[in-house]
């Protein structure tokens, strides 16, 4: 009786492991197949380094037959050159999981990641890798850069040669040829940007610049709000809106304010340095919580707004002085970018003269130039009015002159006072005349472009089509210098 319950027993057991035989072999197969299949390549090594097992997608990512690898120290296919970096033996060294990038002979980036496993005296005794092709992941993230490049760069030719629209911005110097690359880089992204700069070198312009160029443009609108111009009483309601009845006089059903208003857009805050102390709080809450509080109101309301500032005042200064939150300045100084004053930039100015001489032209129907002895009058001035001083004198003679060409005695007399500081009058001739050949052959060439023919581009100019000729042939002579 008991040899028949032990049989019985040694039966169950034989049962038993063959059941769990059984299911052993099923998460073989299992564990197995999903290696052999991975998409991913995979290898183990020993405690020396050598390939003890890889797949077969090692063969197709590091381009190293199996029979090529198995058994050989991974030193070994490093020094014979087939590829140049390994995470296993990066993991012998710290002791710990590490990720490389590996170069192979054909040229792919492989990211690969090792994970020791440690004996039960703690030493490494296998390291398990995965390797996966990021070739095309680079090769993608290096299109999307070049993409990047290429429409910041087209941005900047639209800012540069768009016509009709008020904010075109001259950019010929280096210094502001670099203030509108800066621009363009960051129109894409939502960083609150505080614009500086002397008055009159072009602050909103560029903030109309920023919107014009970003994807809020499709979805909010511009406001520009000047913080000197309203009173103080006012602005608070002005910029955040308020409930009706909140104070006497107040509309029954209330007010949007410009936050609500600018709401998905941009809104630009000129002249930040007069902000109130009171309302550089409410500014710091919104910037830093995207959400407002009307006036009379309790209830919060959210806004996606960008903020764009800008001031001709020494902000640090103010901070320093307690004039200004120093938290709230930190918060608008994210980007910080500064227009250069007009005297800083002095190769611009002939092409500003040209600018607004053909603008006001257009405008008021005339045909007034200026001549080159006047351009190089005006070269020679110190600007403190800046871009608007300019813009306005140009403006002012169109207007006002009885002769087709303005010579230097038609200009008013202050602008004929040399510059305060002035540099080498030889210098700055040659200059201005390399400025005005530069500005005329552009034009003409910008012109070429958009005609059809050379004797309609010569029509529009209003010269010869031999006057034409030769001038194209002096774009090809500067071109080939790289001057253009």
């Amino acid at each position: 009786m008991a040899g028949r319950q032990n049989s019985v027993e040694m039966l169950d057991k034989l049962q038993h492991l063959s059941n769990r035989l059984t299911e052993l072999e099923e998460l073989n197969r299992n564990s197995w197949g999903m290696v052999e299949n991975s998409f991913d390549a995979m290898s183990i090594a020993d405690c020396d380094g050598r390939l003890l097992l890889v797949n077969p997608a090692f063969e197709r990512i590091m381009g190293i037959k199996k029979s090529e690898a198995l058994g050989r120290p991974v030193q070994d296919l490093i020094s014979e050159g087939l590829y140049d970096a390994s995470a296993a033996l990066k993991v012998f060294e710290t002791g710990k999981e590490e990720t490389v990038i590996i170069k192979t002979s054909m040229g792919r980036h492989i990211l690969s990641t090792g994970i020791p496993a440690y004996d039960h005296n703690g030493k490494i005794f296998r390291v398990y890798c995965n390797l996966r092709d990021v070739t095309e992941l680079n090769n993608l993230r290096q299109k999307y850069e070049q993409s990047q490049r290429l429409a910041s760069k087209n941005a900047f030719q639209n800012i540069h040669f768009k016509r009709g629209k008020s904010f075109k911005f001259i950019a010929h110097s280096k210094q502001i040829k670099q203030v509108l690359e800066t621009v363009c880089r960051i129109a894409i992204v939502d960083s609150t940007v505080l614009i500086l700069g002397e008055s009159g070198v072009g602050k909103d312009l560029i903030a109309q610049i920023i919107h014009e160029t970003s994807l809020r443009k499709n979805t909010g609108s511009f406001l520009k709000i000047n913080c000197a111009a309203i009173p103080a009483e006012l602005l608070e309601s002005e910029l955040f809106g308020y409930e009706g009845g909140a104070f006497t006089g107040a509309n029954r059903e209330g007010k949007a304010g410009y936050f609500e208003l600018a709401d998905k857009g941009t809104i630009f805050l000129d002249e930040i340095g007069e902000l109130p102390k009171k309302l550089q709080v409410k500014l710091l809450a919104v910037i830093q919580d995207q959400k407002i509080t009307r006036i009379g109101g309790i209830k919060e309301k959210d806004v996606d707004v960008r903020i764009l500032a800008a001031t001709n005042r020494d902000l640090e200064e103010m901070v320093r002085k307690g004039d200004f939150r120093e938290d709230l300045f930190y918060r608008l100084n994210v980007v910080p970018i500064t227009i250069p004053p007009l005297r800083e930039r002095k190769e611009d100015i002939p092409f500003l003269i040209a600018h607004y001489t053909e603008l006001y032209n257009k405008k008021y129907k005339l045909e007034v130039k200026l001549s080159k002895e006047a351009i190089e009058v005006l070269y020679k001035y110190n600007w403190p009015g800046n871009v608007r001083e300019l813009a306005n004198l140009v403006e002012r003679v169109v207007v006002t002159s009885r002769e087709p060409l303005v010579k230097p005695e038609l200009l008013p007399k202050k602008y004929l006072v040399r510059a305060q500081n002035p540099v080498d009058p030889g210098s700055n001739y040659k200059s201005l005349c390399k400025a005005v050949e530069e500005y005329e052959l552009q034009f003409v060439k910008r012109t070429l472009e958009l005609c059809k023919s050379r004797e309609e581009a010569a029509n529009k100019l209003g010269i010869s089509l031999s006057s034409l000729t030769r001038r194209m042939r002096r774009i090809r002579q500067v071109e080939n210098k790289g001057h253009i």
